[in-house]
């Protein structure tokens, strides 16, 4: 084993699991009585989600403005719910971190990540989840990868230096974050290609 790597983050989104961002905005829409562009321009194009996902206003702050956007007061569970239910687990990988955590390999998850799907997600695939030691999301730190910001305190999260982390990210830009501030970061590419650029760090799971 390469003494050099000492932790490993994944990604969330699009590696640990996929998700909709269109069904998402349908789900709510249905929800709120509106339509799904309504949503999406609200979220999206007026930039309610990105401060939602760096943390600059909580969970009931996002309601209450995206009751204001919409002129209504949908039924707030309801609502979040239909915002959460667009994921699936990427069963490809989960072998892959579960033989990472047997051989008690310390790994984590940094994500830019909003707080209620952060938490559906815990829930959901509470599993999977309980098998990383570290948990690092954009909303918690008020930063967003690509910013050196999150991956500072992902480093210091993990406990090692950035040289010492190796992070996969299906998101080119996100991975040139990391690799300047030093993680040995690479593109997500699928199962296989992931399991080769370990076995080059030496680190190689027995699956």
């Amino acid at each position: 084993m390469d003494r050099n790597i000492r932790f490993i983050y994944f990604d969330l989104g699009k590696v640990l699991v996929d998700f909709d961002v269109e069904r998402m905005c349908r789900q709510m829409a249905e929800v709120a009585g509106t339509t799904a562009e309504v949503i999406h321009r609200i979220l999206y194009e007026g930039g309610l989600q990105r401060r939602y996902e760096l943390g600059l206003v909580t969970t009931q702050q996002f309601y209450e403005l995206l009751c204001q956007e919409l002129g209504a007061r949908p039924d707030p569970e309801k609502l979040l719910e239909a915002a959460c239910d667009i994921f699936s687990l990427n069963v490809a990988i989960v072998p892959v971190v579960t033989r990472l955590a047997a051989m008690r390999f310390p790994i984590g998850v940094l994500s830019n990540t909003c707080e209620v799907h952060w938490e559906y997600i815990h829930r959901r695939y509470r599993g999977v989840m309980e098998l990383f030691s570290v948990g690092c999301a954009s909303y918690q730190c008020h930063a967003m990868k690509p910013d050196p910001q999150i991956f500072r305190y992902a480093a210091e999260l993990a406990g090692c230096s950035p040289e010492e982390i190796f992070f996969v990210d299906d998101h080119p830009p996100n991975v040139a974050g990391a690799q300047a501030v030093g993680f040995q970061a690479v593109c997500f590419c699928g199962v296989d290609s992931l399991l080769r650029e370990l076995e080059i760090r030496g680190i190689a799971p027995l699956l």
